[in-house]
């Protein structure tokens, strides 16, 4: 049970900051104190306490510099935190009252230094005592205080080895655990933990420190409250074993996920080991905490895993840049279970099980625990159209996988939260899941500035950290969030908070625009999305993009009273509409990708013409012959460069073009056109929309069919190539809602609600979403009859 309210926590903790040893941090100069020692580090740490009456609540909060886990008399309560900045980072809050009993109580800790930068965490600048790992806790039992302090006990965990990612394969960690060095019981009360140390009490020291124990203290600064909870335990998925065999492989690596492809290459080495190769499918792509269960295991038998979202014709895993996976080493129990630490993302797992010299196989068992944040009943989605429902429940189930701490590209191969790819993530739960805590949030994670106000490519991770480079084109999609929350939550606070973020984001751009009124020459990675789209020279879709976002920045700032700034960019937006004429064919209708010395390139795909249409930059007299045009499904073209390649069975030579540039066009650019890939498709639909004709969106939602067709039951990141699970692919079930049936809000925080069906050729659609003042359903028919259940005033067209 979380608290969000009513707790008693200030500020200033009573807990101290505690770790298993002393950081290795050593000052090299007198104001720059570095890390001796990045390696990954695992603690554990235990603490009992006797009660005489368990209080009715016994509110805790925890954090810790990495990853942690929570037991209250060996019952999981808590794990986190959520990911984030580490100068902002939050902690977690925990009833404990549920898990308490009368007499001695254990409270175990299990916390994880990462060491260096992952897809999922940042390292924090050390001070001279903190930055290398550390854990901060403490409860309100009546009126005394619980906290971490020396009088816990600690130990390393000697069963657990970190092992090194080999090259850059998205930065997750992988974990080895050897069950025969594992302290069993640790987490229960009675355990003898008398050869244990006391925990190392961390006192904060910086250049200004005052000795001040606890925090909020430096590198950290305040702890912030909680957002959500990080890792909640959800339903279970069992692994069906598909295929057994036994063979003589190579001899096993330090790597278990090198292991296992190794093995299942087939190949036969006589001088290696004897091994049980085992293919178990899962029956669809789950994201969670990997367990195993093995049954009658001799002491030193080696269990490797490997995971990945689909297999080859011959059964072989099919990774795609994933690298994850654990080894498991057997204590020699008759019943031995193991759960991981980091949510693994996949479909099926192979594994491979080397046992000592002529000892048979034991039973293995694999299952993946949902990890992922709740959606609670109360919003639903139907029409006439089974296809369609279907495309909107496996939405659903995809933005589901692809919401963990916060929104993920996806649950398997990189688990980064992408500043861009969540637009569409939180668009859908805004409209299909009642607790928004999540939506609200990953704005706020996202919100990660650059010191030019340029917002990082993906937030709180590895790509952060080194500031590689950056997608100009994400911050706008960021900005488009941010309207999201003024329009959908109100929370006048909230935005107020982030609109200097997106006015710094606004105006880096600039420094790019030149006398002509429009953008040109930006810096940095412009994705726009992996269509084959040039964007070099005088991007079309960027400065659409652009004036979009001017002009969702002015009604923020309108809305907050702050009249200046919105006139600053009422007049931006001004300027593009009138220079976007430079873009425009008017013998082919269309608007070109872009315009490069002067002179207009030849290709136009669909991303100029609907990112002028959504920021509402076109002539009215023209929107007709330009919504022809993208919807001419006769001249349209699915291709990318990139991800043409990267099928099941193919290659990834297109990335190549990432730093090449693209080469010329191999589709005539005179009459076809290319189409947008999933992603970039919400921004067509809603410049359908805004164009009058959200009528023709249910018809394009369709176009997802191609994925079932082909057997998915998530939606792939591309029309071809990619991965298999993306959430920012699931538009479809955003705009059946907010399209189709026409449910938005009228006014900000839904003080009215606007509903305008546009039904196309369905025959009714129902929906029910959720508001801040409760539900609301509407039922739409063909005959433009409508049922609506609201409890705020309704417009209607």
């Amino acid at each position: 049970m979380r608290l969000r309210h009513h707790h008693p926590f200030t500020a200033r903790w009573h807990g101290r900051w505690i770790w298993h040893r002393r950081p290795d941090i050593v000052a090299q100069t007198a104001t720059r104190p570095v890390v001796a020692d990045d390696t990954e580090q695992l603690a554990m740490f235990r603490r009992e306490v006797d009660l005489t009456r368990v209080p009715s609540a016994v509110p805790a909060r925890v954090f810790a510099d990495g990853r942690y886990v929570l037991w209250v008399n060996g019952t999981e309560v808590a794990r986190g935190p959520v990911r984030s900045n580490p100068r902002r980072s939050h902690y977690d809050v925990v009833d404990l009252a549920p898990h308490l009993h009368v007499g001695t109580n254990s409270l175990a800790i299990l916390a994880r230094h990462f060491g260096t930068a992952r897809s999922w965490w940042m390292p924090v600048p050390p001070s001279y005592s903190l930055g290398a790992g550390s854990v901060l806790f403490e409860a309100a039992v009546d009126d005394d205080w619980l906290v971490s302090d020396s009088s816990w006990t600690c130990t390393d965990h000697t069963g657990w080895r970190p092992v090194p990612v080999p090259g850059d394969v998205a930065s997750l960690p992988l974990e080895s655990f050897d069950a025969r060095d594992h302290p069993a019981g640790w987490k229960l009360a009675g355990f003898d933990d008398s050869h244990w140390a006391a925990a190392v009490e961390v006192t904060p020291m910086h250049t200004g420190a005052d000795g001040t124990a606890g925090a909020p203290s430096e590198p950290f600064a305040m702890l912030a409250p909680p957002v959500r909870d990080a890792f909640p335990a959800g339903d279970t998925h069992h692994a069906v074993l598909v295929e057994s065999s036994g063979r003589v492989g190579p001899q096993a690596t330090g790597d278990p996920v090198a292991t296992v492809l190794a093995d299942e290459s087939g190949g036969s080495d006589p001088s290696g080991d004897t091994l049980a190769w085992m293919r178990f499918d899962l029956g669809a792509i789950a994201a969670g905490t990997l367990s195993l269960s093995v049954e009658h295991p001799e002491a030193g038998t080696t269990i490797d895993i490997a995971a990945a979202e689909h297999e080859d014709e011959d059964g072989h895993l099919v990774t795609l840049g994933q690298h994850t996976g654990l080894r498991y080493v057997c204590n020699g129990d008759d019943h031995e279970a193991h759960e991981s630490l980091e949510t693994i993302g996949a479909r099926y797992l192979h594994a491979s099980v080397r046992t000592p010299s002529g000892v048979p196989p034991p039973s293995l068992s694999l299952a993946v625990a949902d990890r992922v944040r709740p959606r609670p009943e109360g919003a639903s989605f139907a029409c006439s159209d089974p296809q369609l429902e279907r495309i909107h429940a496996v939405g659903l189930r995809t933005v589901d996988l692809c919401a963990t701490d916060a929104y993920l590209d996806c649950p398997t191969r990189e688990q980064r939260a992408w500043t861009g790819d969540s637009v569409v993530h939180q668009m859908v739960d805004l409209v299909s899941n009642p607790d928004w805590s999540m939506p609200t949030w990953h704005p706020q994670l996202a919100a990660e500035a650059r010191a030019d106000g340029m917002l990082v490519m993906a937030a709180a991770s590895d790509f952060a950290a080194d500031d590689r480079t950056y997608i100009p084109d994400w911050s706008l999609h960021w900005v488009r969030s941010l309207h999201n929350l003024h329009l959908y939550t109100g929370d006048r606070e909230l935005v107020a908070e982030l609109l200097p973020v997106a006015e710094r984001t606004l105006r880096w751009f600039e420094q790019y625009l030149a006398d002509d009124g429009l953008l040109h020459d930006i810096g940095g990675w412009t994705l726009i999305d992996w269509a084959s789209v040039y964007s070099t020279g005088c991007s079309s879709v960027l400065n659409a993009l652009w004036a979009r976002g001017l002009e969702d920045y002015a009604d923020m700032a309108r809305w907050l009273g702050n009249h200046g700034a919105a006139g600053w960019a009422d007049r931006r937006r001004d300027g593009v509409a009138g220079a976007f004429e430079a873009f425009w064919d008017d013998g082919r209708g269309v608007y070109v990708d872009h315009i490069v010395d002067g002179q207009q390139g030849r290709p136009a795909a669909q991303h100029g013409g609907a990112a002028a249409l959504a920021a509402g930059i076109v002539p009215a007299g023209r929107t007709d012959r330009i919504i022809g045009r993208l919807t001419d499904r006769d001249r349209l073209v699915r291709h990318s460069f990139v991800m043409d390649t990267v099928e099941v069975g193919g290659d990834s030579s297109g990335m190549m073009h990432l730093v090449t540039g693209y080469p010329d066009p191999t589709w005539d650019v005179e009459d076809e056109m290319v189409e947008a890939e999933p992603f970039f498709r919400y921004v067509l639909h809603d410049g359908l929309a805004r164009a009058g004709r959200a009528d023709l969106v249910a018809e394009l939602c369709r176009d997802w069919q191609v994925f079932l067709d082909a057997g998915e039951s998530t939606w792939p990141e591309c029309w071809r190539g990619g991965t298999r699970c993306h959430g920012w692919s699931s538009t479809p079930t955003r705009d059946l809602v907010v399209h189709t049936l026409g449910i938005r809000p009228a006014e900000p925080g839904y003080a009215a609600v606007s509903v305008e069906p546009a039904l196309g050729e369905l025959d009714w659609a129902r929906a029910t979403v959720p508001t801040p003042h409760g539900p609301v359903t509407v039922e739409a028919r063909g005959d433009g009859s409508l049922d609506i259940d609201s409890p705020v005033p309704v417009t209607t067209a």
